[in-house]
């Protein structure tokens, strides 16, 4: 028997399929976002086995003035010494280290973040909603997404300092925004566009708003955008699932999407979810 397009297994299975495929979209940029801080990290750590052996023999060379009891000899190595930092220039290998180790610390932060936010995207939510902090999920997709779009995408973001809270499931809003970022690339194509993103909250309502620059969506397939399997892509490049997810998945939040703007200049989608109140104290 063929499945409900209705029921709750249907579009679980549907929202599987859908990440899925977007982390095969995703995997290759992740990937390369990957190799630059991995690519720094190693040239840092190569630098830094060229100055231990500098400061190893700095340092034994001090070790040996301070047990030496022979004036003459201490002397010597003193002179030792102060060829060595004439030779080295300690002082700058030593700040040099200070940067590579920041550097590599920072990089290596980069590769957690990414390598988390993946594995996160990647395991489907199975727990119950629980209160999340917005502008953490947005940064997540942004991530995730950052090699799809830093090369021809101008991203814009328009978002108030005070933190924006919600019931949710934090996988699925990840999905969510992963797929109207995405949507919006492709969208826009391999030209140069802009993207912009605006949040406010509206009552009890959280408004996230997501506009790109691209031809915008006709009026003959903008009825139909939404519908599971309906793609305007070439075959093999789309599921037709991007679309029907968001709007599930904004559903199942008791929220709605819609399209507010689809002209030449460019297609907006908003989407409403409702606002909880920031956690106790």
């Amino acid at each position: 028997m063929s499945q409900d397009p209705q029921s709750p297994q249907t579009h679980a299975h549907w929202q599987q399929t859908d990440r899925l495929a977007t982390i095969g979209i995703l995997t290759a940029g992740v990937a390369h976002e990957l190799n630059n801080p991995i690519g720094y990290i190693l040239s840092n750590l190569t630098s830094f086995q060229l100055y231990l052996p500098v400061f190893q023999q700095y340092f034994s060379l001090l070790q040996q003035i301070a047990d030496c009891e022979d004036a003459p000899s201490r002397q010597e190595l003193r002179q030792q010494l102060t060829l060595l930092q004439q030779q080295e220039n300690l002082q700058l290998l030593l700040d040099d280290t200070q940067s590579l180790l920041a550097d590599s610390v920072e990089g290596a932060h980069r590769v957690r973040d990414l390598v988390l936010d993946l594995r996160r995207f990647s395991h489907p939510d199975h727990a119950e909603f629980q209160l999340l902090e917005f502008k953490p999920l947005l940064a997540m997709a942004l991530r995730l997404t950052r090699n799809e779009l830093k090369t021809h995408v101008t991203v814009s973001q328009v978002v108030g300092p005070e933190p924006l809270w919600l019931q949710g499931q934090p996988a699925a809003l990840t999905q969510l925004l992963v797929n109207l970022l995405l949507n919006a690339s492709q969208a826009i194509g391999p030209n140069a566009g802009q993207l912009r993103i605006s949040t406010t909250q509206l009552d009890k309502w959280l408004q996230i708003c997501i506009e790109d620059s691209g031809p915008g969506i006709s009026d003959e397939v903008l009825p139909d955008i939404f519908k599971p399997f309906f793609t305007t892509k070439a075959p093999g490049t789309g599921t037709g699932l991007g679309l029907p997810i968001c709007q599930a998945i904004v559903q199942k939040h008791q929220g709605d999407i819609r399209v507010s703007r689809s002209d030449l200049g460019g297609a907006a989608f908003i989407l409403r979810l409702p606002a909880s109140n920031a956690p106790q104290q």
